[in-house]
């Protein structure tokens, strides 16, 4: 069998003057000079090395656990956008899902739940979990430093470390200057977020608890005036709650004028505000216990004026319609109770302090003023033990309320 015969390709036509190699070379592909040819190499090197990056980071994301917005509509339903939290402002909340971004009012928030966190963030959540609070601020401090971390991220855990030393703060009242720092550091840096109206009225109750209670007055007052002013990301509940502190506050500093005039336009505003919520309204228990203190407060007004008799009988008043309303009821026996004492009748005094501080389940801060106040009773009728025991019960059970600082000072007289 013969091979068959190999067929060369066919010659190029041969112009004139120009031979087949010459005319090969004009078809030869042409060679960049050298500095080009680097050139090119190097910038397919890089764009092949940013090419990696994104693929890298576009896997990391789509890998992290998504954040969680809960969110309420104009219906009061509750609602939850997954996805990338990209702002948590006081004028929005902006979430990158994986189809759209949402943008929501932040007043609509409830609550932010966030997914790609530090270690050291989720760490202070399992801590907190246990009831080491802790070491679950000093893990939420650490995450809040965390140059890795989004902003986002950060802020919260910053404002979280504040509020678990306030907790800490319960039994070691050496807590409570850590919380101060990371609540006012929280403030330097996040101005616009979200919780800045949460942190203020923190920040307030760290210079109440640490005696400064005038700076505490004027860092609640001017919260309360942030939702009268329309001031966009401050809920109304959060302003009428820092207004009534207010109020305790100027007393605290013995300005009781001040004292009245807050607690006067607080319960007219409550008026207002409740007038225009639907019966089933979340927001009326709130909206009425805050009401029911501030039409306490010019009781206190007249105790801490010294007019005895007045304030007794305007307590007295208050217990007999406080019908099922807590806080009016326990307020009001606290009250009774600090005018009796007062007035020198400290027997009767001890039986009003004692309803409150063994049943009143609405207030901590009154809790522990009622154990103070059996515990200057005890001490009128010569029972020093028992001042003793209820005020090592403030000092180490209520360390976060203003009734600790009088415990202290009692303590060291005895």
């Amino acid at each position: 069998m013969s091979r068959p015969t190999r067929r060369n390709p066919p010659d190029f036509p041969v112009a004139s003057g120009r031979t087949p190699t010459r005319m090969a070379a004009l078809f030869a592909p042409m060679r960049p000079p050298l500095s080009l040819r680097r050139s090119i190499l190097g910038t397919s090197a890089t764009l092949l090395a940013l090419a990696a990056l994104s693929v890298s980071g576009s896997a990391q994301k789509a890998g992290a656990k998504p954040d969680h917005v809960l969110w309420r509509n104009q219906r009061g339903q509750t609602n939850t956008v997954v996805g990338v939290v990209a702002e948590n402002s006081l004028a929005n909340v902006v979430v990158d899902t994986a189809s759209a971004q949402r943008k929501l009012e932040a007043l609509s928030v409830e609550r932010v739940d966030f997914g790609d966190v530090p270690q050291s963030y989720t760490d202070a959540q399992t801590y907190l979990a246990r009831g080491d609070v802790e070491n679950a601020a000093a893990k939420f401090s650490l995450a809040a430093g965390d140059s890795a971390a989004r902003a986002v991220v950060r802020a919260h855990a910053r404002l979280a470390a504040a509020q678990a030393w306030l907790k800490r703060g319960a039994s070691d009242r050496g807590a409570l200057d850590k919380a101060k720092q990371e609540c006012e550091q929280f403030l330097s840096e996040f101005a616009s977020n979200r919780d800045v109206p949460e942190a203020r009225l923190l920040l307030g109750r760290l210079q109440r608890l640490s005696g400064d209670a005038a700076g505490a007055a004027a860092t609640y007052e001017g919260l309360y005036k942030e939702a009268a002013a329309g001031t966009a990301g401050y809920p109304a509940r959060t302003s009428y709650l820092a207004g009534l502190r207010a109020a305790e506050a100027h007393l605290a500093a013995k300005d009781v004028a001040k004292a009245r005039e807050l607690y006067l336009g607080l319960d007219a505003a409550l008026g207002n505000a409740l007038a225009n919520l639907g019966e089933g309204d979340a927001l009326r228990p709130l909206y009425g216990s805050i009401q029911s203190e501030a039409r306490l407060g010019e009781g206190y007004c007249l105790l801490a004026a010294g007019t005895l008799s007045q304030a007794k009988t305007f307590f007295q008043g208050q217990i007999s319609s406080a019908e099922k309303q807590a806080a009016r009821l326990f307020g009001a026996r606290l009250g009774l109770g600090e005018a009796l004492l007062a007035e020198g009748n400290a027997r009767a005094a001890q039986l009003e302090f004692a309803q409150v501080s063994a049943i009143d389940h609405t207030d901590q801060d009154r809790t522990a003023r009622a154990l103070v106040g059996l515990a200057e009773s005890a001490l009128a009728l010569n029972a020093k033990n028992d001042a003793k025991l209820w005020l090592e019960t403030v000092r180490t059970q209520h360390g976060d309320t203003p009734a600790a600082l009088k415990a202290q000072e009692l303590l060291q007289k005895l």
